[in-house]
């Protein structure tokens, strides 16, 4: 539907766009040909002027100078002038220089050979007169004929040439009537088109606000059907400038914020939702970069903890992000369900190995105890042989320990918490998970990589995606196969960078960041057939019986993967091998990496020290260990059995205690209510939280109350020692 707006909108303006264009070009092509027309009939009147000034003065010059040289002549023959023939003769040489001009209307040779006639005719008189006054003149009235022809000669010489000259006035007033009929055509084509010009431009403006008021129409219904449509929609969609100033606000963003529109616009984003004040330097980047910027379930903590999905993206016409904030809170639950029962299912293929395998430590421990009251019964036995069982049971106990925390790690439920991870760490504990529970004929190979791979990751979870595919591989290589085959087979893990390329990312538009670390996991189980490759991935589909499976195991890894910003591939030929390969990015340290920390042989030492320790747990077994230890070190030690007991010897001896070693989980009161207590009777107590609780939530909510430090049950003698040496140094032996 929005797309369908955009493009109705983008359809009216480009209509738009074309009548103005059109407009335009006539308007520009009417413009150029008024500008031409009155060019060509200023030219026409200007070239036209000269030349018929030219002319006419061409043709009265002949006239005068024709006319003057035939009173001249006159003049000089009848005596009445003294001047000189040279002058006529100049005056018709001046004609026929001036014939030339008039070639265009009359043939300068015709002219030429007129005038040459006029002056012929002039030559004979001028003999004759010569002639008389030399001979004598018999008879007069012969000479007054001769004389008359001679005259009329002239005369005809003359009006021939006056002739000519008027053939060419009645040409150039011909040629003048035809310019200006020319000059009246053009003014008529120029006011013509004016007056198209002019009912152009009232054609076209009287269409275009017509046409102006219904794209108006248009857009202002586009507008209110993409309002009632941003306002429809659950995600909150807010449009920032530059500045983080708001220009757009959505109802939803309306209500989250209890602030309307009308007062959001134009102030900062921040001020009205302060959660997206850490999200604002990446709308800068989005700025200058035009590409969109994804924030996956982000945990967000203000009054309450919620879950956050965040998009920014730019927007062209505003010159602005909009920035869509999703609340994906239930999602986020529904999935961690889903992932916590996708957990509980791992666990039970597991705890078959894992039961095992722990009572293999059981009876090592057992049986060594065994031994060692029989030697001490018997008084047999070295002391050699003494602490080789005490190895034996100590090295079972630490095992068992690790067992019970991986154990832990599976079934506890973390928020995601990413951090900079070595890789290469992460698949050695998962493959030592799977040494001790998978079936004894699945070889386990690593191929880890020979540098830190470092990605920034959640521990916990990608530890997960990883047993989670080891755990499906193990099945592939045993209870999968077909009734009568041989059980077993190799599952291989490896781990290598890799730096995607044009080509790849055509085919993997996930791959966005420039390097990445490849976790690869192989088996060589029954395979995948090529028909249920592509539907691995989705939720609840499995190809296990019914009651062996959710069908969500593959799904959530796939999920927990993008939440990375990674993705995953998978291959396999059926009945031959699979590959899953997970793509992460690589992290890369700024600045200089920090040095590896130093062995300190020191390390294994047992510090000791003095000061009254007061030691708080329900379990009688490990108030005495506790004490035990405590008294080795040096230490004097009171019990307290539970919370409230804790309370009441505090508040009796608090100046005397230098630290409470405090259990979590006790009966009557708990070791958080205990420390709230006895915080109020000493506010700069120093307290040694101890659980068997792994450092999850619960132990970092207490922490957060002040306490000074935890040790995870079950501890060791070094353990507890450097602990409570690093709290309370040497403090002042008291008298218990």
């Amino acid at each position: 539907m929005g797309k369908e707006i955009i493009s109705e909108e983008v359809s009216a303006a480009r209509e738009h766009r074309s009548a103005l264009t059109a407009t335009y070009l006539t308007v520009g092509i009417a413009f150029v040909s008024m500008v031409v027309i009155n060019l060509v009939a200023y030219f026409t009147i200007i070239q036209s002027g000269k030349t018929y000034s030219a002319i006419q003065t061409a043709t009265n010059t002949i006239k005068l100078k024709t006319t003057s040289a035939n009173l001249m002549f006159r003049e000089i023959m009848s005596g009445a002038s003294t001047r000189d023939m040279k002058q006529v003769w100049n005056l018709i040489k001046e004609s026929k220089d001036i014939s030339g001009q008039l070639d265009k209307f009359v043939p300068k040779k015709t002219l030429e050979d007129k005038l040459e006639a006029f002056k012929k005719s002039m030559l004979e008189m001028q003999k004759f007169y010569q002639g008389r006054k030399d001979e004598d003149v018999q008879d007069a009235f012969e000479e007054r004929r001769k004389l008359q022809r001679f005259a009329q000669a002239i005369e005809k010489a003359l009006v021939d040439v006056t002739r000519e000259i008027e053939k060419v006035d009645k040409k150039v007033e011909a040629n003048a009537r035809g310019s200006m009929r020319t000059f009246n055509m053009l003014y008529i084509a120029l006011f013509a088109n004016i007056l198209i010009l002019f009912g152009f431009i009232v054609y076209f403006f009287t269409n275009y606000i017509h046409q102006r008021q219904k794209v108006e129409r248009e857009m202002r219904n586009t507008r209110n059907n993409l309002t009632t449509i941003l306002n429809s929609v659950e995600s909150m969609l807010i449009t920032v400038d530059k500045d983080c100033a708001v220009l757009q606000w959505n109802n939803a963003a309306e209500k989250y914020a209890s602030i309307p529109a009308a007062r959001a616009v134009g102030k900062k984003v921040e001020t009205l939702v302060p959660f997206l004040k850490d999200f604002l330097p990446h709308v800068q980047t989005v700025f200058l970069s035009k590409k969109t910027k994804e924030f996956y379930r982000e945990r967000i903590v203000t009054d309450r903890e919620r879950f956050f999905s965040i998009v920014m993206t730019y927007n062209q016409g505003l010159d602005g992000v909009v920035i869509r904030a999703d609340d994906v809170t239930v999602q986020e639950l529904s999935d961690e369900q889903l992932r916590q029962s996708q957990k509980m299912e791992v666990v039970e293929n597991l705890i078959g190995g894992l039961a095992h395998d722990f009572n293999n430590v059981l009876g090592a421990i057992t049986g060594t105890i065994s031994l060692l009251k029989y030697s001490l019964e018997n008084k047999g036995g070295s002391i050699d042989d003494v602490k080789a069982n005490m190895d034996v049971i100590e090295s079972s106990a630490e095992r068992a320990v690790v067992m019970v925390q991986q154990l832990l790690s599976l079934s506890t439920k973390d928020a995601m918490k990413l951090a900079p991870i070595d890789l290469n760490m992460i698949g050695q504990h998962v493959l030592k998970i799977c040494e001790n529970t998978f079936d004894k004929r699945i070889e386990l190979v690593a191929d880890l990589y020979d540098v830190k791979a470092l990605a920034l990751a959640d521990t916990a979870q990608l530890a997960q995606v990883l047993l989670n595919l080891c755990d499906n591989s193990a099945q592939a290589m045993t209870t999968m196969r077909p009734e009568g085959t041989p059980q077993g087979g190799r599952l291989t893990m490896s781990i290598d960078r890799f730096c995607p390329d044009k080509v790849f990312r055509v085919g993997h538009p996930a791959a966005v960041d420039d390097s990445y670390w490849v976790i690869s996991v192989k088996d060589t189980g029954v395979g995948i057939p090529p028909d249920i490759v592509t539907k691995i991935f989705d939720p609840f589909f499995t190809t296990k019986e019914k009651g062996e499976g959710t069908g969500l195991g593959l799904t959530m890894v796939n999920e927990t993967i993008k939440r990375h910003n990674g993705f995953m591939e998978v291959f396999s030929r059926p009945g031959e091998i699979t590959v899953f390969r997970i793509y992460i990015p690589e992290y890369i340290q700024e600045g200089p990496a920090s040095a590896a920390p130093a062995i300190v042989e020191a390390e294994e030492q047992i510090p000791v020290g003095s000061g009254l320790i007061l030691v708080v747990d329900d379990e009688g077994i490990m108030r005495k260990t506790a004490k035990g230890i405590l008294e080795k070190l040096g230490y004097q030690v009171i019990l307290a059995e539970d919370g409230e007991e804790a309370v009441n010897i505090f508040r009796e001896r608090h100046d005397e205690i230098a630290l409470t070693l405090l259990d979590m989980a006790m009966p009557k009161k708990s070791g958080k209510e205990a420390y709230i207590d006895m915080k109020q009777i000493q506010p700069d107590l120093k307290t040694l939280l101890v659980s068997g609780f792994k450092r999850d939530d619960r132990i970092i909510e207490v922490l957060e109350l002040g306490i000074n430090g935890f040790v995870q049950k079950p501890y060791s003698m070094v353990t507890l020692a450097q602990e409570v040496k690093k709290l309370i140094g040497d403090a002042p032996p008291q008298s218990a």
